[in-house]
């Protein structure tokens, strides 16, 4: 059975491109002030880099292996741990964080103890 989806016409522009825009704030504000309040897509002045880094090795690591990317992250950070390998523990606990929050915390607490 193919699934197909297909994104909902307002007009002439898709309703998808509407969440796109740079300009969309995230609460209300008013129009007259200065524009102080966070953007919905807008691209940070100062990115954290540790943080995007972070988030891009899960989203690699999760296209490798699919729905058992947390569990096999899970699996790499034990192994290190075994290994005495703190640096690739830490790594790797990182990338099933992004993965799975609470299956990570789990491992963490369960490594420590």
């Amino acid at each position: 059975m193919t699934i197909r989806f297909a994104a909902a016409m307002n007009g002439t522009m898709p309703a998808i491109a509407g969440v796109l825009c740079t300009g969309a704030p995230l609460d209300a504000a008013n129009d007259n002030a200065a524009r102080t309040r966070p953007m919905l897509c807008a691209v940070s002045n100062s990115p954290n880099i540790a943080m995007d880094a972070g988030i891009a090795e899960a989203l690699m690591h999760f296209a490798r292996h699919g729905l058992s990317a947390a569990d096999r992250a899970r699996i790499e950070a034990e192994a290190a741990h075994e290994r005495g390998d703190v640096p690739a523990r830490t790594r790797w606990l990182g990338i099933c964080g992004h993965l799975d929050r609470r299956m990570a915390v789990a491992v963490a607490h369960r490594l420590r103890g």
